[in-house]
């Protein structure tokens, strides 16, 4: 007991490389990406890009440590069917000519720095799996944490989406809570041991307050998320995602920019950030000048 100081966590913290996302305002204000060793929730409504950047994630997660990245495998439980193979070849296209650019830039021969790393290796990295309960989460990652004590390099674990099973397949409230709370549990223990990042997604809801003053009830609607505050205490990070249709043209070439609100971080807090979605993936919004 107590054989660690402030000081050596900090180190360890410091050592630490953060998962990319490509957007880089939002990298930056995630401190160097997302954060290995704990679980960052990903919040929004359908079509806010929650999936898109898990994909862009499971990419990116196998990058090289010559260029920054994890190099490491990615696990994706998906309970929705949300996962998209050729989407994913679409952005694993764009990550391997992306490094390849960095690589040429830092004067390093491509085709070593990249040698383990291609398109059809980037889809190989991805270990998928379809749940339909959360019987089989919990035996998935049963057969994880096996396969991580044997040696197996995997560094992001992601569940698309939570929300969506514990909801359509648990009616009672406080069963769910448990479940929620088992799964987490075990996830960050995960997470800790082996320094994986895990990505969480979650759907939002209405919730009523009242916010009156003087004994005036005021019923004001806010948007949460969706599994209750109960989710918040086990969760290291929340990311709200949204679109921003403000500059949107339907009749023009322009495509709708999307936002990121760090609402629950270690770094800045309450920090929102824009980015797009393009064919390449997951992209910052280029500023002019």
């Amino acid at each position: 007991m107590f054989q660690k100081s402030a000081l050596d966590l900090w180190k360890e913290e410091e050592n630490r490389t953060g998962l990319v996302t490509f957007c880089k305002d939002l990298d930056l204000a995630l401190g160097s990406g997302i954060s290995e060793g704990m679980i960052t929730e990903l919040c929004g409504p359908p079509g806010s890009g929650k999936t898109q950047l898990c994909l862009q994630l499971s990419v990116n997660v196998q990058i090289p440590h010559q260029l920054g990245g994890l190099q490491g495998r990615a696990v994706y439980l998906d309970t929705n069917y949300g996962f998209s193979p050729q989407r994913v070849q679409e952005m694993a296209q764009a990550c391997h000519k992306h490094c390849t650019n960095i690589a040429l830039l830092h004067k390093l021969n491509p085709e070593e720095t990249l040698a383990g790393f291609s398109e059809a290796s980037a889809l190989d990295g991805i270990l998928y799996s379809h749940v339909t309960n959360c019987t089989q989460i919990l035996e998935a990652i049963v057969v994880l944490q096996n396969r991580l004590y044997e040696g197996e390099k995997i560094k992001l674990i992601i569940l698309d989406s939570l929300s969506f099973l514990v909801r359509n397949t648990i009616t009672r409230s406080m069963k769910r809570v448990k479940r929620v709370h088992e799964i987490l549990t075990l996830l960050h223990k995960l997470a800790h041991r082996f320094g994986c990042v895990v990505i969480v997604t979650n759907d939002v809801t209405t919730r009523i307050s009242d916010n009156g003053d003087n004994g005036d009830r005021l019923d004001v609607p806010q948007i949460v998320s969706a599994l209750g505050g109960s989710l918040t205490h086990k969760i290291n990070q929340r990311i709200f995602l949204g679109r921003d249709e403000s500059n949107f043209n339907a009749h023009s070439q322009t495509q709708p920019s999307y936002v990121a609100s760090i609402e629950k971080g270690h770094f800045l807090p309450s920090v929102t950030v824009a980015f797009r979605i393009e064919t390449a993936g997951i992209r910052g919004i280029k500023r002019d000048g």
